[in-house]
């Protein structure tokens, strides 16, 4: 059974339901396999409601029998027809072998959702089409490949929604149908007077009724879509018809209700322009738990009793559809209830995922009580605070809350009797959403330590719980915390991923980040003999003039957050490495990597100077006496403050003019240097931070170098929690997708700082999303760069000609510091500084850059389209994808922007329907790229697309075709430009890095490179088509082995595939895609591991040395192979893949994909 990429299954049979193979737990449809037919099953726990799905999820499920290969598969192309909205939760297919669409049922949400018709009330509704979708595989390939080919159905079907052809009238057709489109944003005026994109945001059509009525309405159509990165969200094919819109916005509480009835009529096209969503907010916030993303899943869900288990739940992500987990509360609190202290808890581990009832010795149960306690500072007597309390679920419950008497009479708030959800039963982690809203008069509370006791009261089993989504206090309204906030907030989930809006109230919430009060000074300017000072009153940043270097950084008490220990010109600083063109190029390789240059600039002018803003502008002319000293370019370094900015930006503009001579351009970058006796933490993403060592670790005897000189084993640190760890600075490395905000943290219990770097666009970065950047390490240093050759070699060179002129604008970049106090977690100001990352994007591009040379957004245009796939041999129709990358970059071949680095480049990501909107593209001519993860190569478009101030360009449809001759014979991984998904080994003990164990990121360790020789010592890799698994059977990397004289040989690895028969006139096409090559040579035979010549050889390619520097992708690389069927037999055959270089450990190949296709 199959219904996700994650939850699918070999299941039990009916008859193991059945006494005595299976014995009845606690409710009938939760059984115990005691004695099934097929042993490996027994003793798990089979329950059809493990099985459920929320209805935006629900799309696809179905049977598969693996011989013969076929799949019965239940395909529901549209929602519109479901109760409940897109969280509903419904049954989809369990032990039977059953499948179900359920389109009303009162699952998870009891009988609000049961429809009540009244006498005389007329109703009308079609529920479907659905279509049963059948597939078979006649090739001997694997059966789970169906699986695929059910969602790529499924997709098909989507796109063809409303269908053409049922003949019934009431069902419309696309053409009686209307359209409304719009902009939601958020604002929320005690974090931010701004309107947020409300990102990720539902956005629907209901009914009309009240706020969040939409998730009780059963009678009814509802159209929902999902807000874009920007806001913006259609839904289309809407029934005619009166309607509200509703919308809630993963990261805030509560719901949003659009004022106006909406009546829909056929081909109506109606655009709403901006609406805005204010949830409810009275004051600041002083303390919260959880995230309001209307799901428990953020909680502690304990491991189940081991008697009662189901496998495919087992370190999976939906741990909580695990059996008896009810049962666990007891076990963990046995003789009291749950106490959670804000600043010390952690929500992840410390808040129990449901308040569930306590089984008493007489086996009766018993409601519970549990405890936030937290600290007050100060009280106002005379004003009310307000505890807003979001519930993902209750099942028969009372929530009663009290403050600071647990035994008074009469609770400030109860709930009454609310809720028939029974998720905890049927292994939910929502149901139905509530939101309360309680007033706690000020007098309640004390100063110092308070407690909230919050009862679940009713005790009658033990499936009576409430589930939190979410609790905040606030505190009274004040304008006084309009701009300067305090507060404490509870440990967030250390391995939260970065989906800053879906998080936004929870990240944006700050701590103690003072940005001064309602009046802030203005920015001030102090020009001397040798240094130039701005300051506006929060941060005050000192420059040497005129070199312009950033010598000091005066924050938070610290007279300089910057090295003092270091020269004046070593602690922040802009840096090229060049190197001239033509006759003069140095040999780079060995130590031939360029020359140095700092970029001192030689005059200093005051660009813009008022209260409101200071721009300087540091600049150094070129003329000839400086040939082969100095890069060929004019340098032009921006650095401005503004007024009550807590942090400064920098920006740069380099000009190499026409008549000038050839050059190459290798590395550039803006460098921090904190200091080391202060900033100890480092944080690059939600779950790659940690405590550091210290730079002087990294030194003999302390340190000890190992294969190369970035790679140093900590033998003696000064701290000895470092003890035997390996630091390397390219263990840290980003994808530029990624790579928006990264620093370092002092911790002090009474004043911590933050020092992050801030880039708002990757639009002047090289060589597009997927190219991998340095960002922080050791040192501590910080960087922002630009531009380099790491991951890519000598293919990223920027090579200027003596007749070629070129300018650009890299930055501005924002070098942000907050600060907190009072001992509260310093992780949040991480927290913190994400959500300052997602204000710059946000007001990307700036307005303020007083250049001419960076375009604002009037100067930019506007290129959008829909992206469809069609893989002919898959599918005739044409898919639109989710989450391709499309992008403008420079004229060039089909994948060219992988190594375009001197012009700019502008990426997005499609949404669910296959649209993107490329937008604030700076003029110019453009070619249009994209990739899709899940298809190999490139896609171009055939036009040259030219961009002009305030343009708005669409292309419509276009349509990729990705590379195929034929059908799929076999494929070994996932197209998907890397090699994550194949066998990255533990590290040898000797050289961890404690951060990357037990990591998503595990081939980030030093040394897999040697394990390899390790797991086949004597004999090259096998893999064997339909018995291996790629994912244990597949070597991350094709490296070389040593021998035993330290020497290193190449190596030569086999896929063994069988044939039933063979087309010996036809051909065969093998599909070779590379995550990366480092100065390695791919030979492929077939049959014969002798044949001279090979039938295909790569030469010797690449430089990207991504296995040294713990990559896992570099440059990607597709080869197509063409096989005559006399190379092949039927029955077993053999390709061979032969990397034959020989000369370093770090030579080597990763493979992205392979697949071998029957030409027809």
């Amino acid at each position: 059974m199959a219904m996700a990429d994650n939850r699918q299954r070999d299941m039990p049979l009916p008859d193991d339901r059945l006494p005595p193979k299976g014995k009845a737990l606690a409710y009938p449809e939760a059984v115990q396999l005691v004695n099934p037919i097929e042993p490996e099953i027994k003793g798990e726990v089979d329950d059809k409601y493990q099985y459920s799905c929320d209805n935006k999820d629900n799309k696809v499920h179905g049977w598969i029998c693996m011989d013969p290969a076929v799949g019965f598969w239940l395909i529901t192309p549209s929602d519109e027809f479901r109760s409940g909205g897109p969280l509903k939760q419904n049954l989809t297919s369990h032990v039977g072998p059953t499948t179900l669409a359920v389109f009303l049922s009162a699952h998870y949400s009891g009988e609000d959702l049961v429809p009540k018709f009244n006498a005389g009330e007329a109703w009308k509704k079609v529920f479907g089409p659905v279509f049963i979708y059948l597939n078979s595989s006649y090739d001997g390939g694997d059966p789970l490949k169906l699986w695929e080919d059910a969602k790529l159905q499924m997709l098909v079907e989507a796109q063809s929604w409303p269908y053409s052809f049922p003949e019934s009238e009431d069902f419309p057709k696309w053409d009686e149908r209307g359209n409304v489109s719009g902009r939601l944003l958020v604002r929320e005026r005690y974090i931010n007077d701004d309107y947020i994109s409300a990102k990720g945001a539902y956005v629907g059509l209901a009914p009309p009724g009240d706020v969040g009525s939409w998730q009780r309405e059963c009678k009814n159509y509802q159209f929902w879509a999902k807000a874009d990165d920007d806001g913006y969200f259609s839904i289309t094919n809407i029934r005619a018809g009166d309607y509200n819109v509703y919308a809630w916005v993963p990261g805030f509480i509560g719901d949003y209700k659009y004022d106006v009835v909406m009546n829909i009529t056929e081909g109506c096209d109606i655009d709403l322009g901006d609406l805005v969503c204010e949830p409810p907010r009275d004051g600041p916030t002083l303390w919260e738990i959880g995230i309001p993303d209307r799901t428990a899943a953020e909680f502690y869900v304990p491991d189940p009793n081991p008697k009662y288990i189901n496998k495919l739940y087992v370190n999976h992500p939906d741990k909580f559809r695990q059996y008896g987990l009810w049962e666990r509360y007891a076990e963990l609190y046995p003789d009291k209830d749950l106490i959670y202290t804000i600043g010390v808890s952690d929500y992840t581990k410390d808040w129990f995922f449901a308040q569930v009832t306590r089984k008493k010795d007489d086996n009766t149960f018993q409601g519970t009580t549990w405890q936030i306690k937290f600290q007050l500072d100060k009280v106002n007597k005379t004003s009310s605070y307000k505890l807003r309390v979001a519930l993902a679920s209750a099942t028969l419950s009372e929530l009663q809350v009290r403050v600071n008497n647990p035994k008074g009479p009469r609770p400030l708030f109860s709930s009454g009797l609310i809720g028939r959800d029974n998720s905890i039963a049927r292994h939910g982690i929502h149901g139905l959403y509530w939101l309360y809203s309680v007033d706690i008069p000020g007098t309640q509370f004390v100063e110092g330590e308070n407690t909230i006791f919050l009862s679940q009261t009713r005790g009658n089993g033990p499936f009576q719980a409430i589930m939190y989504d979410y609790i905040r206090l606030e505190a009274p309204p004040s304008s006084t915390f309009n701009k300067t906030r305090v507060m404490q907030i509870s440990k967030p989930k250390e391995n939260m991923m970065m989906d800053f809006t879906n998080h936004f109230l929870f990240f944006m919430l700050q701590v103690f980040v003072v940005l001064g009060g309602d009046t802030k000074p203005g920015v001030r300017l102090d020009i001397q003999d040798k240094h130039v000072i701005m300051d506006n009153g929060i941060v005050q940043v000192n420059l040497s003039n005129p070199e312009g270097i950033v010598t000091g950084i005066q924050y938070n008490g610290i007279d300089n957050l910057l090295e003092v220990l270091n020269e004046e010109y070593d602690r922040g600083y802009w840096d090229i490495v060049w190197d001239e063109g033509g006759e003069n190029r140095t040999q780079k390789g060995a130590k031939g990597k360029g020359r140095f240059d700092r970029m001192e600039a030689t005059n200093l002018t005051v660009i813009v100077e008022n209260e409101e803003q200071v721009e300087l502008s540091f600049t150094r002319t070129w003329n000839a006496s400086f040939q082969g000293k100095l890069p060929p370019l004019n340098i032009d370094k921006r650095f401005i403050m503004l007024r009550g900015s807590s942090g400064f930006y920098t920006y740069a503009i380099y000009d190499h003019l026409k008549e000038w001579p050839a050059f190459d351009l290798d590395n550039t970058r803006i460098a921090f240097k904190p200091r080391k006796d202060k900033f100890h933490y480092m944080a690059i993403a939600d779950n790659r931070q940690r405590f550091m060592p210290l730079p002087d670790d990294r030194l003999p005897p302390r340190g000890q170098v190992l294969a190369y000189p970035e790679a140093v084993r900590l033998v003696e640190p000064v701290e000895p929690e470092f003890k035997g760890e390996v630091d390397d600075k390219y263990e840290y490395s980003c994808e530029s997708r990624y790579n928006r905000v990264h620093g370092w943290m002092n911790i002090d219990p009474l004043n911590s700082t933050g020092f992050w770097l801030i880039t708002p666009s990757y639009e002047f970065r090289s060589a597009g999303p997927l190219k991998q950047y340095l960002t922080s390490h050791v040192g501590p240093t910080t960087l922002s760069v630009f531009h380099s050759t790491h991951y890519s070699g000598v293919d990223l060179i920027m090579k200027f000609g003596p007749n070629e002129p070129w300018k650009k604008v890299y930055g501005p970049i924002f070098i942000y510091l907050n600060s907190l106090s009072n001992g509260f977690s310093p992780i949040k100001l991480w927290e913190d500084a994400k959500q300052q990352m997602v204000n710059e994007v946000e007001s990307w591009p700036y307005t303020f850059p007083a250049s001419k040379d960076f375009l604002s957004s009037e100067e930019r245009g506007k290129v959008q389209g829909r992206l469809l796939v069609r893989d002919r041999y898959v599918s005739d129709a044409f898919i639109p994808v989710s989450g391709a990358y499309v992008g403008l970059a420079a004229i060039g071949d089909v994948g060219s922007w992988q190594r375009e680095c001197k012009g700019y480049q502008f990426w997005t990501i499609t949404d669910d329907k296959g649209y993107f909107s490329i937008i604030n593209v700076r003029p110019g001519d453009y070619n249009l790229y994209s990739w899709v993860t899940g298809y190999i190569g490139d896609y171009q478009f055939d036009k040259v697309i030219n961009v002009t101030s305030g343009c708005e360009i669409n292309v419509h449809e276009i349509v990729y075709e990705p590379p195929r001759d034929g059908p799929t014979l076999w494929e070994i991984g996932i197209p998907d430009r890397s090699a994550a998904e194949f066998y990255v080994p533990d590290p040898n003990p000797l050289y961890i890095n404690r951060l990357y164990v037990n990591h998503t990121d595990r081939f980030r360790q030093y040394g897999l490179w040697e394990r390899y020789a390790d797991l086949y010592p004597n004999k090259d890799l096998v893999y064997t088509v339909g018995v291996s698994d790629y994912r244990k059977d597949w070597f991350f990397a094709q490296v070389n082995r040593k021998k035993d004289n330290g020497t290193y040989q190449g190596t030569s690895w086999q896929i063994n595939f069988n044939l039933d028969s063979v087309n010996t006139n036809g051909s065969y096409t093998l599909r070779v895609a590379l995550a990366t090559v480092h100065s390695a040579e791919l030979q492929i035979r077939i049959n014969k591991l002798e044949a001279d010549p090979p039938l295909f050889s790569s030469g010797v390619i690449g430089k990207e040395n991504t296995i040294a520097r713990h990559g896992i992708h570099g440059l990607y690389w597709l080869y197509s192979i063409d096989v005559h069927g006399t190379l092949l037999v039927q029955g077993n055959n053999t390709i061979f893949l032969t990397q034959t270089m020989n000369h370093s450990p770090f030579i080597g190949i990763m493979y992205d994909y392979i697949r071998l296709e029957h030409k027809s």
